[in-house]
């Protein structure tokens, strides 16, 4: 884990985030076509999050706000707010609760070249760790947003972007099921620090 919180920074650096943030591009491959979105994400580990996405092709006029709080969560479009179904709210909770995870805010434990973290809550990740001690990627298995069957996810890292000292991946990809299902590459990385 030590060499883990050095490639990102120093675990003192870690411990001082409040907040991580970036503006990208992402693409999601569904069964019909594959989609490209503009992002803007705020979130506070373990915690808030703000994310806003609009369809590349369409610009942001067709931005979509999703909101998570302590005590809930909603969507916001066209000025109108849609609460968050209890399924897709626990579904979105786990997927910004690999940030945290990544920002090593959970009881970690090494084991070789490997990170596994586990807290209340939240599912269990399991992280590989390159040569360098940089985190490469992740097993995670996350329940379904519709309630359905839970889901096994594997993603990988690879790049970096830095801001206030911290080193965090340029692209995120995640496979679903062992299928490619979204790729995320970050156009600007931004943190606050307590």
């Amino acid at each position: 884990m030590a060499r883990a919180a050095a490639a990102m920074g120093g675990q003192r650096l870690l411990d001082r985030v409040a907040a991580i943030g970036w503006v990208g591009a992402a693409e999601v491959a569904t069964p019909e076509r594959t989609v490209r979105l503009g992002i803007r994400a705020r979130l506070e580990p373990f915690g808030r999050v703000r994310s806003e996405s609009w369809m590349m092709n369409e610009g942001t006029p067709t931005t979509r706000t999703m909101i998570i709080e302590p005590d809930g969560g909603w969507t916001e479009r066209d000025g109108k707010r849609t609460a968050l179904p209890a399924h897709e709210l626990r579904h979105q909770r786990e997927q910004y609760g690999l940030y945290g995870y990544m920002l090593l805010r959970a009881p970690t434990a090494a084991a070789g070249n490997r990170l596994l973290a586990a807290r209340p809550g939240l599912p269990p990740v399991s992280f590989e760790t390159d040569a360098d001690g940089r985190l490469s990627a992740a097993n995670y298995t996350v329940f379904a947003p519709d309630g359905g069957e839970v889901i096994q996810e594997r993603f990988t890292f690879d790049g970096t972007v830095t801001a206030s000292g911290l080193r965090w991946p340029r692209r995120l990809r995640i496979a679903q099921n062992g299928v490619p299902f979204y790729t995320f590459v970050i156009d600007r990385f931004m943190v606050e620090l307590r």
